[in-house]
């Protein structure tokens, strides 16, 4: 994205979040534990997620691999104990899962666990199972890592997990059952820093980079550069115990790979570096964030598609989140492939009719400013330099192009949904989601990262209607980013958002940022760069204050964004700004809220885009729970829970209010 810092140093500094953990965990003989949800299933009554511990090969012996498990409110209920898998061996380390299959209960549960992988135990922990029809109450994240340009004392820097420490804060008070890192969970730019590929890169005639092979050097730099940033990362203070204590969801974008992956000339991203170095983050990829292997991912069947990694996971009786690929086959030209967008419109219609909210979960903002020009300019500076090496060699000597020889930024500007490039697919997409979302009668909204602000935008009909909720086409957009990174200096912040106007979209379609930070921020602020993380709930029990089934934000889907003021620091989220997301209610005929029969998708059509999944050998995400829940059923959530008194302890497994 074009907020981005444009400076792009590669050096041998330390892990970007300030840690060099792998040391501490190497001593201590394991890395982790790291819990992961795949999903609930209510017709089988079961949570599924999964542990990924990784031992010293040297300290392992042979004991076996066990995961104990303890339901911390009920400790004579006995269950079983867990064997582990062993995914990898990698660097000196044994990476082991742990497969996790829970009953729900009507209320929701601490859940104790201790893995051991022979005489190596990571100790106990405790994590949350929601009840039985119970929201879900989960947060989103993304960018996770420091750049490399962020200067050693910048505020982020110095203290780089401030909001990891706000996430646990309120999860210690009310338990967050899972968090989305939207991407860019690791920083792995600085791979380029190791010494076989630094060497390629500073090849002075493009020609030499693009025939140059593959190797030996290069893997097992690579490899080691990988296995050793993902520990650090995921085992650095605050987000360690956030990963061992709240199950996680990842998509990847760019920087779980290397800056800009994907956007780069077909030529250079077609090299073979460029893909021998792509399989080795692939590889790592699969291991930390979604605890599986190429291999197993393909037999397992969680994914929507063979060699791509999307997936639809349940967050509620109401509620669920089509997670994206945008990078397994990202080109320049297209930021999914078009062979893909099928698959996935067959797996949003086979959603069961209880469903009012999805979620599509875009590691890039869809909805969002752009500059005139800028685009056009790079290219043209991008071709010359392509074509002439007198300009080549200028470019070069003033760091105008970067070691792929392109020019600077021009990545981000390509990455983006609202790249020139893109525009197309763009308005293709937007029209799918537009049909899912008129066929189901559901609301859809979108979940972005990348672009290290906060800001929310939206889609709506043209003519506009009266109230948003009776929009059937009203898309709103969340952008929450980052937790970790600094945010971009505040003029091309400034730039951006003097540069937002509500744009036409198609003849019934248009979009514009909103203003969501007012009246704590000006009111042309809308984009707001601070660090953040957003927290999410359905305004049902227990997550809202009373409110009566006619009110528009009954049912709505909350969205918190928790922001960080670095020259006020509390200790917390300084600054906190709500978006409802109203569920979709026609217009009235004969009362408000009243639904209009015969526009949903019937249950003939939603059985056979499951069966057409089923075919391609989809067998585990949330389209395949029961098709017989209607509306009436779905509005009854959860109203038996405990009430919600006094936030205290939930890392410990004590809920609200308990003694």
């Amino acid at each position: 994205m074009a907020t981005k810092h444009a400076s792009k140093k590669i050096n041998d500094a330390k892990s970007p979040t300030g840690e060099v953990a792998s040391i501490k965990m190497t001593e201590q003989g394991f890395a982790g534990p790291y819990l992961r949800y795949i999903n609930i299933f209510p017709d089988k009554k079961e949570w599924q997620g999964s542990v990924l511990v990784l031992a010293r090969s040297d300290r392992v012996g042979q004991g076996p691999a066990r995961l104990s498990l303890e339901d911390v409110d009920h400790k004579t209920e006995s269950l079983p104990e867990v064997d582990g898998l062993l995914l990898d061996e990698v660097e000196g380390w044994q990476a082991w899962r742990f497969s996790i299959r829970l009953p729900l209960r009507r209320r929701e549960r601490p859940i104790a666990y201790t893995a051991t992988v022979g005489p190596v135990s990571t100790g106990g922990h405790v994590f949350w199972v929601p009840g039985e029809d119970q929201p879900l109450h989960w947060g989103y994240t993304s960018c996770n890592g420091l750049s490399a340009d962020v200067a050693q004392d910048a505020p982020e820097r110095l203290d780089a997990t401030y909001l990891w420490r706000d996430v646990l804060q309120l999860h210690d008070g009310y338990p967050l059952h899972l968090i989305y890192g939207g991407g860019d969970q690791v920083y792995n730019d600085l791979v380029w820093g190791q010494p076989a590929l630094k060497a390629w890169g500073e090849l002075p005639a493009r020609s030499d980079k693009l025939a140059a092979d593959w190797t030996p050097d290069m893997e097992a730099q690579a490899v080691e550069y990988y296995c050793r940033n993902y520990i650090d990362t995921f085992s650095t203070s605050h987000i360690a115990t956030a990963m061992a204590c709240i199950p996680q969801v990842m998509l990847w974008d760019d920087h779980d790979i290397w800056d800009g992956w994907g956007s780069y000339r077909e030529g250079v991203q077609a090299s073979p570096v460029f893909q021998n170095l792509f399989k080795v983050a692939r590889r790592f990829f699969l291991l930390f964030q979604k605890h599986t292997t190429l291999q197993l991912a393909e037999q397992e069947g969680e994914f929507l598609l063979p060699k791509t990694y999307h997936s639809l996971h349940y967050l509620g009786p109401t509620v669920s989140v089509l997670s994206l690929d945008m990078r397994s086959n990202r080109t320049r030209t297209q930021c999914i492939a078009k062979e893909e967008y099928p698959a996935l419109k067959e797996a949003l219609l086979a959603l069961p009719e209880a469903t009012q909210h999805v979620v599509i979960a875009s590691g890039i903002p869809v909805v969002w400013t752009s500059i005139p020009k800028m685009e056009f300019i790079l290219r043209m500076i991008e071709n010359a330099v392509n074509r002439w090496s007198c300009c080549m060699a200028m470019a070069s000597k003033t760091g105008l192009v970067d070691r792929f020889d392109q020019p600077e930024i021009l990545d981000d500007l390509h990455d983006g949904w609202m790249a020139d490039l893109h525009q197309e697919e763009r308005t293709y997409f937007i029209h799918m989601l537009q049909e899912v979302a008129v066929a189901k009668e559901c609301r859809i909204s979108i979940l972005s990262g990348d672009a290290h602000v906060a800001g929310v935008g939206r889609l709506y009909s043209q003519p506009k209607y009266k109230h948003l909720e009776n929009d059937p086409l009203f898309m709103p957009q969340i952008t929450s980013s980052a937790i970790v990174n600094a945010p971009p200096p505040t003029p091309v912040t400034s730039m951006l958002t003097r540069l937002n106007f509500s744009k036409r979209v198609d003849k019934n379609t248009r979009q514009k940022m909103v203003r969501a930070f007012w009246p704590k921020h000006p009111r042309v602020d809308k984009l707001l760069a601070l660090r953040n993380w957003c927290d999410i709930t359905l305004c049902a029990p227990p997550f809202c204050y009373p409110m009566v089934a006619n009110e528009a934000e009954h049912c709505g889907l909350r969205f918190v964004l928790r922001v960080e003021d670095p020259h006020r620091r509390a200790g917390y989220a300084d600054e906190t700004y709500n978006i409802v997301v109203p569920r979709y209610i026609p217009e009235p005929k004969g009362g408000r809220g009243e639904r209009r029969p015969g526009v949903q998708v019937p249950p003939a059509a939603v059985a056979q885009s499951r069966a057409a999944l089923l075919a391609k050998g989809v067998r585990r995400p949330s389209v395949f729970y029961p098709l017989d829940r209607g509306d009436e059923a779905a509005e009854q959530t959860a109203s038996h829970l405990a009430p919600v008194l006094e936030p205290r302890g939930a890392l410990e497994g004590h809920r609200a209010g308990a003694e």
